[in-house]
């Protein structure tokens, strides 16, 4: 009869294998955290994309709803309002959309063109509800600029105006001229003589931010800035992004806001000059 023996594994064996469970625990433990942390970031910005998507769906319905109120209804305290005013409800109250849990207000100002063929310029700025107009102006989530053509096709009359009547043309056509989210405005800060030569009126130089692109230069009466009476640059020149050279109006006279239009918006009422 034959025994068998039993090998039972050495004390520095058992060490060893100690060791090796105690280096494969720990691996696995950063690995697991590892993936933890990596399904939580996962998380945070899926929230946060969807968050950000509820609030820029939102800034676009109270765009929409604004223009739609803005096209067929002359809304007279928009007319060169800067800051801007509420949309489509009287001041002070904000024109505010609740949507997808999410607040935003819409701010409006018009600039009104009188001729053969009338037109409306209209800028929307929306921003979170926690922002005022004049800041919403200035950095607006979302800003659309829209022209109106108020005339009938094919007489070419019109009846829109501050004055609403019995018929009414206004938002006959809309083009977007721009729809953007993270804008930058134009700011002007200082308006001084220039040394720009202008065959036509004074030279001016208009020094700000934003400035380039500038498509039109406005001056707005301050006697009369509720009104329509809105003079442009005889010609401008873009120097570079806070700089420009202007020509003052030929038409008109008085003390006026210098207001900077471009592809982003246009500038705050702020410094005046004399003309």
């Amino acid at each position: 009869m034959t025994r068998r023996s039993s090998k039972t594994a050495s004390p520095r064996e058992q060490g060893s294998s100690l060791i090796l469970a105690i280096v494969f625990l720990t691996v696995v433990s950063f690995v697991m955290v590892a993936l933890v942390e990596w399904v939580g970031n996962d998380l945070r910005n899926t929230a946060n994309f969807t968050a950000a998507q509820s609030l820029q769906s939102t800034a676009n319905s109270a765009a929409e709803i604004a223009l739609q109120n803005m096209r067929y209804n002359f809304v007279a305290p928009t007319l060169n309002a800067s800051p801007p005013v509420p949309c489509w409800t009287a001041a002070p109250s904000p024109s505010l959309l609740l949507l997808n849990s999410q607040s935003v207000d819409a701010w409006c100002s018009t600039q009104w063109t009188i001729g053969t063929l009338e037109s409306r310029l209209v800028t929307v700025s929306v921003c979170p509800s926690t922002t005022s107009a004049l800041n919403c102006a200035n950095s607006p989530l979302l800003q659309v600029i829209v022209t109106f053509k108020d005339f009938d096709a094919k007489t070419g009359s019109t009846s829109c105006g501050p004055v609403s009547g019995s018929v009414t043309t206004c938002g006959t056509t809309m083009s977007i001229d721009s729809w953007a989210f993270g804008v930058q405005p134009p700011q002007v800060s200082a308006v001084t003589v220039g040394s720009n030569s202008c065959p036509t009126g004074n030279p001016l130089k208009i020094q700000g931010s934003n400035l380039t692109g500038a498509s039109n230069i406005s001056f707005v009466m301050t006697s009369l800035a509720s009104s329509n009476e809105v003079y442009s640059a005889s010609s401008y020149s873009v120097i570079n992004d806070t700089t420009l050279t202007a020509c003052t109006p030929s038409l008109g006279s008085g003390t006026a806001y210098v207001v900077v239009t471009t592809p982003q918006g246009s500038s705050a009422f702020g410094p005046t000059f004399t003309f």
